[in-house]
């Protein structure tokens, strides 16, 4: 059984942490803080730094040899030398951003949207980046979120956290479509957040509300859970020596004080030693 510790406990913990990225690289680990608006990015070092953001950012990438790809509320920009740059945006409904963002093996950026009026409507999406324009591919969700891929790149699944179910779809790698949706994980254990995969083809689901990640068999069987001390957990992906760390982050968003207090670690990246090597976190190909 996986046990997962403090990336750095000495940080200041995330409001919503997640987008949790390695780049296999050089080491280097990049995530974002949601609601603060906050990229950071942890050497192989541990050298930390941070780069503030003009809103909610939701996904970060390195991108180029210096700059940074970001999911910020409208759209797709490009970060260097403190300016963003758009690259894709959309015009979206009031009370809409950008959500989860991942790019397939041949670094082809895949988009979700996410709605948070309190009525939580289904008017979010999923889309697809094709060169510089987000195209919608499927709708109807109020939070599309985790994207992850087979080994072989054929089976793409996706989180609808709202709907506690992980979808499962035939992917054409060549034109980047999706097809034969179905049912991959019903998530009794809190919602599905973040995905990422490994070498056997094992599906890891960052569980919100359920205090862990779980790796789930390519037939949807559970096979184990890395239980965390946190019961908000956001996002996951691969790293480290032949990657067989697992990065995780978590979130403190919505926590009263006495949660807080309860949960000291809510907010903060974990990291667990896994048995089986994950697939890389794909940069994008633009």
């Amino acid at each position: 059984m996986s046990t997962a510790e403090p990336l750095n406990p000495s940080l200041e913990p995330s409001q919503l942490g997640e987008g949790i990225f390695c780049d296999e690289r050089t080491g280097t680990i990049y995530w974002v803080d949601i609601k603060k608006g906050v990229v950071h990015i942890q050497n192989a070092a541990g050298q930390h730094r941070t780069v503030a953001t003009p809103g909610p950012v939701s996904f970060v990438f390195p991108f180029g040899s210096d700059r940074l790809l970001l999911g910020l509320k409208d759209g797709i920009y490009e970060a260097a030398a403190e300016k963003f740059l758009p690259i894709a945006r959309l015009d979206l409904p009031a009370e809409h951003r950008l959500n989860d963002g991942k790019c397939d093996p041949s670094g082809r950026l895949w988009v979700g949207t996410i709605c948070t009026a309190s009525d939580r409507s289904d008017t979010a999406a999923l889309y697809r980046l094709d060169g510089r324009e987000l195209h919608e591919v499927e709708g109807g969700y109020v939070n599309a979120n985790g994207k992850a891929w087979s080994p072989d790149g054929q089976v793409m699944y996706h989180a609808d956290t709202s709907r506690n179910i992980i979808w499962q779809y035939d992917y054409n790698a060549s034109s980047g479509s999706i097809s034969n949706k179905r049912a991959f994980v019903r998530v009794e254990d809190g919602s599905p957040d973040g995905l990422c995969s490994d070498s056997r083809g094992r599906v890891l689901v960052a569980l919100y509300g359920g205090s862990g990640v779980a790796v789930y068999s390519p037939r949807g069987g559970l096979v184990e859970k890395i239980e965390l001390p946190v019961p908000n957990v956001t996002s996951c992906c691969f790293g480290g020596p032949e990657l067989r760390t697992l990065y995780i982050t978590t979130a403190y968003d919505g926590m009263e004080p006495a949660e807080r207090e309860k949960y000291p670690l809510a907010g903060q990246v974990f990291r667990a030693e896994m048995s089986v090597p994950g697939l890389p976190a794909f940069r994008p190909a633009l």
